[in-house]
Order: structure tokens, then C-alpha cells, then sequence
């Protein structure tokens, strides 16, 4: 033990002598760690914008606004995520349980459409419920078919409680998507142990299976918070004063940046704050990943029973799809001879273009910062590889207001080098141009690609590229001919989903897009602002159709 010891001695001893600190060196490859470093860093220039400019001070107006405004924009958050949050989790658990457990008609083609309203926008749902709850909507003539004055029977949505119930019916698939897939892998040996004991269904259900699932339940729930935190174009038409539109308004209405820099550091310590309480409820919970030989059968039910239960599963699609789908098609069919002409051409391929450009980025520098920081053999780089997808719990607005500053200081920098040195007039390089734009897109939704990525090589494991590496195989080599063969489910996934989210995004869009190009989500927004509701039917029904088709695709590769 003695020698053993002083070897052990030795070797910490050598490490950090002049020769050990350089064979250290030379172990860890500086240039992947270089670029791995880089690209983090890139990606994470909005937030660090954010936390720099602090230190200059709000503007003018910021005392107003935490005197007579900033309450308001706490308040009305904070009821937006309890509300929001809560009809979610309802919307979602629910089905998830029916259909992991008991066996009925169109339970499979359930499945998936239970999935669909992930495909329509907060701002297009909040859209066509306005116009589903108007005078003259279906839910206004089916309330005056019945022996009620319009005055009594009208239902107002138009406020924090509606846009709650909107938001929650565009996002519970989150919940439901995440607690679908626990019921599903879940040991069957507790649920088989509380049926023995003699416990009912329900008792299983709410004593057994969904004290196990919380994990799965927080994860779903955040990402519904977030996104309510994010929304701007429902709040706004909805006339619900938050953080978001309390950005935008300081911004485009007050012209004071600073104060919008200040309101979006408190919006990110929000967030921040959700992070934490999503850690801390689960910080000594997790998934049992004990498996039994055989798998839960799901259980039949009687006729009546069955009825119900396609009730239950109906109600959150009828809510978050169907009903918002409906209504923007029928104001597709009377509007379109108006709406649609050939300018609508180079908005649907300025639409593709950038989420097709933004999808491609995305999976190649995730792709670069998952198999990067493995080549640079550097477990620190690995660390910080991770920061890079930070900026999705970040809500939109944040991002882009990060990315307007630092866009302009380059950009005027550039000019005046360009103009000093090479004697060339350039214009903005980053600010109003579709390069800022798509950077923070990237920067927004790089975890979205990251993520099934990590995933699929995980699961893939390194043994194929260790082999090849042993034969002589170049990186390079090996991800061409060896990884992006084996990622393909993850790359294409990845891929696809940037490419939905680009499609839907609003604020960053409004932000951020040039002079002269539009997007079909601006062009929604902009006929809902000018009160031409039945109008953004036509780019609401071209944003649908692109978000449909990815899940479709995906389901089948899921599947396959």
C-alpha cells in the first residue's frame, strides 16, 4: 500500500510539473475545444447582453412603470401560468392515462391527435376563438338559438381567463406527451400489486400512477409555462398586459431599449425562478426504471364505458384543434378570392426558407457541439457544450432584444472599418437582415435540435466509431459514412422540429425581420391587428398545413 501510494504521489506530482501540464495539453485537442468554445459563446451573446446592460441603468420611463405598471404585468403572468398550467395538466394527464391503459375503439388514431394542436400557434387559436365567441360566431348563434337575449347570453373571452383556457388548449400536448410516455414505460408491478390488494381504477390511478409519474408531469408542465411565458401575439390581440407585450410596448411604443432590458431580465429571473422550483420538486425523485417480464395489458371496458372515454379524449382536441381548425377554414372559404394573390408566393418562400436555413444550422451545429466536445477529450468542454441550448428556456422577445445591441455596435463598427480602411459604403450587416434573424432563431431553438440528437447517439452508443477510428477512419469520415447514417430518426427529427417552431414563431420574427420581408406569421398578425381577423385565415391555414405535415412524418418515422 505504501508503494502503491507513492506512485500515486508521483503521477499527481508529474501532472503538474512543467512537463505533465504539457502532455495534459497535448491530450486535450485545443482546436475542437476552440471551436466547441466559440459556438457556445455565439449562442449565448443575447443573454449575456441582457445581464451586461443592467449596469447602465433603465430608461425614463421605468419609474412610472414600477409604480403604476409593473404589478399588473406580475399579476397577470402569474395567474396566465397557474391557470394556463393547471387546465393543461387536466387537458393532458387525462388522456394520457386512457389511452396507456385501457383498450377501446380509435384509441391508436386518439394517439395522435391528441398530439395535433402543437401544429396551430397560441396567436392563430386565440385568433379564432375571438371569432368563434363574436357576435355572429357558432358559439354566439348556438347560445341565441336557445330562449336567451344576446345580451345575457354573450360569453366575453376576450380576457385573462379566456386567453388562459386558449393557451392551455394549444398547449397541453406537452403534458400530454411526456406523461404518455411514462404510463407506457412504467413498471407494471405496483399497478398489478394495488389491483390485487383489491384497489379500484381510480384509486390505482390517483394513489399509484400519478404520484409515480410527477417527474414526467413537471417536465411537460415547464415546458407549458415557458411557452406561456413566451406568448406575445395572443396576449396582445386578447388586450392581457404582461412582460411580453410590456416589451414590446417599451421598445416599439416608448422607444426606450433600457427599459425593455430591464423588463426582460425580470421575465428571464421568472424563468429562472421555474427552472429552480422544477429542480428542487424533483430533486430526489425519478423514474422507476425497474421492468417487469411482462408489460401491463391494457384493460376492455364496457360498451357505455367506451363512449366515454372517446368523449374524454375528443374534448381536448375538439378544444385545441378542431373548433380553431374550423373556424380558419371557414374563413379561408370566404375570404381567399380577396386575401390570396401572387405575393403570398414569396411569403411562403420566405417562410420555408428561413425555417429550412434555420433547421439545417441547427442539426449541424448541434451535431458539432455533441460529437465536438466528445473529440476534443476534454470533460470541461463537455460541460460547456451544454450552455449552448440555454437559450430555449429563454422566451423569444428576450432573444432578439439581445440580439438588436450587440447587432448594432458591430455593425456600426463594421462600417466604419470598412469605410476607413478599404474605402467600401457596406450597410447593416446584422441588424435588419435575415442573418440576425436566423441567428436568433438558432439561438432560440438550437435545444430543440440538440436534444433528439443527444438522444439517438446516446442510444446508438460509440462502439461502430471506436472501431472505425481504430481502422484509420477520419473524423470526418466517420460522420458521414458511419454517425449521420445511424442518426437518421434523430437528425430528421431535430430537423423537422426546428423547422415547425420557425414556422410559429412570432415575436423574435417581429423583432427581427427586415424592411420589405414577410413571414406567414407576420402577415397573420398583421390582418389580426388591423382587426381583418377573417383575413389571416389564409396564412393561419398555410402555417397549420406546414405544422401538420412534420408530425405526420414524424409519426411515421417514430413508428417505423
Amino acid at each position: 500500500m505504501k508503494w502503491a501510494g507513492n506512485k500515486a504521489a508521483e503521477r499527481t506530482n508529474s501532472l503538474f510539473s512543467p512537463r505533465g501540464v504539457a502532455y495534459y495539453i497535448k491530450q486535450v485537442d485545443v482546436g475542437w475545444a476552440a471551436v466547441i468554445v466559440i459556438l457556445v459563446a455565439g449562442l449565448s451573446i443575447p443573454i449575456l447582453t441582457i445581464l451586461l446592460k443592467l449596469f447602465e441603468g433603465p430608461g425614463e420611463s421605468w419609474g412610472h412603470i414600477v409604480e403604476f405598471l409593473l404589478a399588473d404585468y406580475v399579476i397577470n403572468s402569474c395567474i396566465l401560468a397557474l391557470c394556463s398550467g393547471g387546465l393543461a395538466l387536466a387537458f393532458g394527464i387525462g388522456p394520457a392515462w386512457i389511452v396507456s391503459r385501457y383498450e377501446f375503439p380509435f384509441r391508436r388514431a386518439l394517439e395522435w391527435l391528441l398530439i395535433i394542436p402543437l401544429a396551430i400557434p397560441n396567436y392563430l387559436t386565440a385568433y379564432a376563438y375571438a371569432g368563434l365567441f363574436d357576435y355572429g360566431g357558432l358559439i354566439q348563434q348556438i347560445i341565441a338559438s336557445g330562449d336567451v337575449t344576446s345580451s345575457a347570453g354573450r360569453i366575453d373571452i376576450m380576457n385573462i381567463w379566456g386567453l388562459s383556457f386558449v393557451l392551455a388548449s394549444s398547449l397541453y400536448p406537452y403534458v400530454y406527451v411526456t406523461t404518455r410516455s411514462f404510463f407506457l414505460n412504467q413498471s407494471s408491478t405496483q399497478l398489478s400489486t394495488a389491483l390485487l390488494l383489491g384497489a379500484g381504477e381510480a384509486r390505482v390511478f390517483w394513489k399509484v400512477a400519478l404520484p409515480m409519474a410527477r417527474p414526467a408531469i413537471a417536465a411537460g408542465l415547464f415546458l407549458v409555462l415557458m411557452e406561456v411565458l413566451n406568448d406575445y401575439g395572443a396576449a396582445y390581440y386578447f388586450g392581457v398586459p404582461t412582460f411580453t407585450t410590456a416589451i414590446f410596448r417599451s421598445w416599439f411604443g416608448l422607444g426606450e431599449p433600457d427599459t425593455s432590458i430591464y423588463l426582460s431580465a425580470l421575465l428571464c429571473l421568472f424563468v429562472l425562478l421555474l427552472i429552480f422550483a422544477e429542480r428542487f420538486q424533483r430533486r430526489k425523485k425519478g423514474y422507476d426504471t425497474r421492468r417487469s417480464d411482462t408489460s401491463m395489458p391494457r384493460k376492455t371496458v364496457l360498451p357505455l364505458a367506451q363512449g366515454g372515454l372517446v368523449l374524454l379524449c375528443l374534448a381536448p382536441i375538439t378544444a385545441g384543434f378542431l373548433l380553431p381548425f374550423g373556424q380558419m377554414s371557414y374563413w379561408g372559404s370566404i375570404t381567399w378570392s380577396k386575401v390570396l394573390d401572387s405575393s403570398y408566393f414569396s411569403i411562403v418562400g420566405y417562410s420555408v426558407f428561413l425555417a429550412t436555413i434555420t433547421a439545417l444550422l441547427c442539426v449541424c451545429i448541434s451535431y458539432l457541439l455533441i460529437y465536438g466536445s466528445t473529440w476534443s477529450r476534454s470533460q470541461g468542454v463537455k460541460n460547456i457544450s451544454k450552455v449552448a441550448i440555454l437559450g430555449y428556456a429563454v422566451p423569444g422577445v428576450v432573444i432578439a432584444v439581445g440580439i438588436i445591441i450587440p447587432g448594432l455596435m458591430f455593425d456600426k463598427w463594421l462600417i466604419g472599418f470598412m469605410q476607413e480602411y478599404a474605402g467600401v459604403g457596406i450597410g447593416f450587416v446584422i441588424n435588419g437582415t435575415l442573418v440576425g434573424l436566423i441567428l436568433a432563431y438558432c439561438v432560440r431553438f438550437m435545444a430543440v435540435s440538440y436534444n433528439p440528437i443527444e438522444a439517438n447517439s446516446k442510444k446508438v452508443g460509440e462502439s461502430v466509431s471506436h472501431a472505425s477510428q481504430v481502422l484509420g477512419a477520419s473524423k470526418w469520415r466517420r460522420t458521414f459514412f458511419i454517425n449521420i447514417p445511424l442518426l437518421q430518426k434523430g437528425l430528421w427529427s431535430g430537423a423537422l422540429l426546428v423547422f415547425v417552431d420557425v414556422m410559429k414563431e412570432l415575436p423574435i420574427t417581429l423583432l427581427l425581420k427586415p424592411y420589405g420581408v414577410m413571414t406567414l406569421s407576420a402577415k397573420a398578425y398583421e390582418f389580426a391587428s388591423d382587426e381583418r381577423i377573417a383575413e389571416s385565415a389564409i396564412p393561419s391555414l398555410m402555417i397549420i398545413a406546414a405544422g401538420l405535415l412534420p408530425i405526420i412524418f414524424l409519426n411515421k418515422l417514430i413508428r417505423s
